[in-house]
């Protein structure tokens, strides 16, 4: 007994090609001298089955068109090349959409709709009107008294046909098939039961106002079918692309019982205009449901990155306030522990437990790193520099990657950015995590560079799994992760996403099932590098330094160094008594060292201060919590900014920049 799956499938190719004979029994005549078919229901399904149910379609359409001519008039040899036509057809049109880079159209998409339907009419005005007209006529006696208007009559038919019903179809039985069901889309109509049944009853109305008052004239008939463009637009605009592919099947074949209720024997003129009319209409609701299905999804977007933005700013705000905590703590058990090491330099257990405390402290900085990369701070030491050097700290580490991924790389010359080389050097690293997680056997990774207008775009792409568009949609989102519980927190696209925009530039992502990710960095421009000024030379007996933070740790901390290596240290513990002592006495002071957030008074501020009375003045800013900094904070010579956490030997060193060395014994 043969398995269920090919019982099933035997069963599908039965069932499709009994509907593709009783599909082709529809002709719908127009009782012309010529053969014309109106709509012609059997190609809606050639050009429909094999995105339906695969490639085996095509053995149920084959068997159906053998039993669809196996029991007309054609001779058999006719019959027999009818069925070769109608059996390459489907099978041209899909190989030419899959070269298209189409293997699955999707009607409610514009550009998908458009190839599809260019290419169905290319195929059929080829097999079916034009090769299949040629082998039907030569089964004729006298052939066709009007070949070329029946291969039109064909052509037009087939497409009438599948315009009207290959959208319903696809919308409706590929989901089916797959067993996938499709994507939810929202009814945007207040009332949709009462619109809609107003709807049917103005399409009947304007079908049979001839019945219905049958002294209107011609004329006026005509303008009542034009003016189902009403209805046929309100379907398209409001019940999205499967909503318009079903009404525009209704209406299509509402049209058809018009007509044949009519009369049986349509006028030349009746009969193209009829034709004409179904294509333009179809084409016109479906190509606008289309187009206003990605509006909505491009009005959507838009919306879920600016719900984004919201919940990232939220994190911002909480993240910001963590880190300023976290780096004063971290700045006074890494300063303490600094201190510890001299005094216990001899006593040989001290060292191991010296060693794992700074040991537990340094991960924690690396974890509050993170964090302060969700905090939108932005750098307060973004410089000019050439891309290959900005890269160079991220590419030091590739020789580190696994062997089953290959790493190419190609960074034009001449490129240069403005940001912060260490942010960028976070950024990518985040992002090839990301692309070395998704590829789990051997895979491919590429880095390139190029210059767009006013920005550097920088490109990272892998050819991993891809993300499917759900997940692609809220990748960057910092409240959603595809990771199990315990298998890491999710966060490395959102902080990579929050890099890129303190580096002043954007992270645009794009992916799809099977086609891997693509990471592209956009970053400002570098202008032409200028000398770097030099510092001044040290002041022969520089004493004297206004100390001010609103952290009492710190500040003891910070102190006790300082007055170890021979300064003399005024303490202030907000920016507003900072300014009092410094205004007191302002020729009195060899350097001032502000935190930029504190109470009353940020140092941003102060700094202005000392600017415009001692402009000569250097000043060491210190902070963990970058968010009050402002532009041209640090221009000049005499500025420099120190990051908390520090260690002892970092604010020496910061000292010496500035010209301000250890005082003499």
């Amino acid at each position: 007994m043969p398995p269920l799956a090919d019982r099933k499938r035997a069963l599908a190719i039965l069932v499709l090609a009994l509907a593709y004979v009783g599909a082709g029994r529809i002709p719908l005549p127009s009782g012309l001298a010529f053969q014309a078919y109106l709509f012609w229901p059997a190609a809606a399904l050639t050009h429909t089955a094999l995105f339906i149910l695969g490639v085996e379609a095509w053995w149920g359409l084959l068997l159906g068109s053998l039993l669809l001519n196996a029991t007309g008039w054609l001779p058999w040899p006719q019959a027999l090349a009818m069925v070769g036509l109608q059996a390459l057809e489907p099978l041209v049109a899909w190989r030419l959409l899959v070269a298209l880079g189409c293997p699955h159209p999707d009607p409610g998409k514009t550009r998908d709709l458009f190839r599809w339907l260019g290419v169905a009419a290319s195929v059929s005005a080829v097999f079916s009107a034009g090769l299949g007209t040629l082998v039907v006529g030569s089964a004729l006696p006298q052939g066709f008294h009007h070949p070329s208007a029946t291969g039109l009559s064909w052509f037009l038919g087939d497409l009438a046909a599948i315009l009207c019903l290959g959208p319903s179809l696809l919308l409706f039985l590929r989901p089916l098939a797959t067993g996938r069901p499709p994507e939810p889309r929202p009814w945007r109509i207040p009332h949709p039961a009462a619109e809609g049944i107003g709807m049917a009853l103005l399409v009947l109305l304007l079908l049979f106002a001839g019945r219905i008052r049958p002294g209107l004239t011609p004329d006026f008939r005509l303008a009542a079918q034009f003016a189902l463009v009403l209805p046929a637009l309100w379907m398209a605009l409001r019940l999205g692309p499967r909503g318009t592919a079903a009404g525009t099947t209704l209406l299509a074949l509402s049209i058809l019982v018009a007509l044949w209720t009519g009369s049986r024997i349509l006028p030349e003129e009746a009969f193209r205009f009829s034709q004409l009319f179904l294509l333009v209409l179809a084409l016109a609701t479906l190509t606008t449901a289309a187009a206003a299905e990605e509006a909505r999804a491009a009005r959507q977007a838009l919306e879920l990155r600016d719900l984004q933005g919201q919940r990232m700013e939220a994190v911002a705000t909480l993240a910001g306030g963590l880190v300023h905590e976290f780096n004063n703590q971290l700045t006074v058990m890494l300063g303490n522990l600094d201190r510890l090491r001299e005094p216990l330099a001899s006593v040989p257990a001290a060292t191991g437990l010296l060693a794992r405390l700074e040991e537990a402290a340094l991960a924690l900085e690396g974890t509050v790193r993170q964090l302060k990369g969700l905090s939108h701070q932005a750098p307060l030491r973004a410089f000019s520099l050439p891309l290959e050097e900005a890269l160079a700290p991220f590419l030091a580490g590739i020789r580190e990657l696994p062997a089953r991924i290959r790493f190419e790389t190609k960074i034009p010359e001449g490129l240069q950015v403005g940001l912060d080389p260490e942010l960028l050097r976070q950024a990518l690293q985040l992002l090839l995590t990301n692309s070395l997680e998704a590829i789990v056997a051997r895979g491919h990774i590429w880095l390139t560079a190029r210059q767009e207008g006013p920005c550097i775009c920088l490109v990272l792409e892998d050819d991993g799994p891809g993300m499917a568009p759900e997940v692609l949609r809220r990748a960057c989102d910092p409240f959603f992760t595809t990771k199990p519980v315990g298998q890491g927190r999710g966060l490395g696209l959102s902080i990579a996403f929050s890099l890129a925009r303190q580096m002043g530039g954007d992270l645009v992502l794009d992916s799809a099932p099977g086609r891997g990710t693509r990471a592209e960095l956009h970053l400002p421009r570098g202008r032409v590098l200028e000398p770097a000024p030099q510092p001044p030379a040290p002041a022969s007996h520089p004493r004297r330094i206004l100390l001010a933070d609103d952290e009492a740790a710190i500040r003891e901390l910070t102190r006790e160094i300082l007055a170890e290596e021979g300064f003399e240290v005024v303490e202030a513990r907000d920016g507003q008594e900072a300014l009092e002592a410094f205004e007191a006495d302002p020729e009195t002071w060899d350097l001032a060292i502000l935190d930029l957030v504190m109470p009353r008074l940020h140092g941003s501020d102060v700094l202005l201060r000392i600017q415009a009375l001692r402009p000569d003045l250097p000043v060491l800013l210190i902070s963990g919590y970058n968010d009050e900094a402002r532009p041209g904070l640090l221009d000049g010579p005499h500025r420099r900014f120190l990051a908390k956490p520090f260690r002892i030997r970092d604010l020496i060193e910061a000292l010496a920049s500035l010209g301000v060395g250890i005082p003499p014994a």
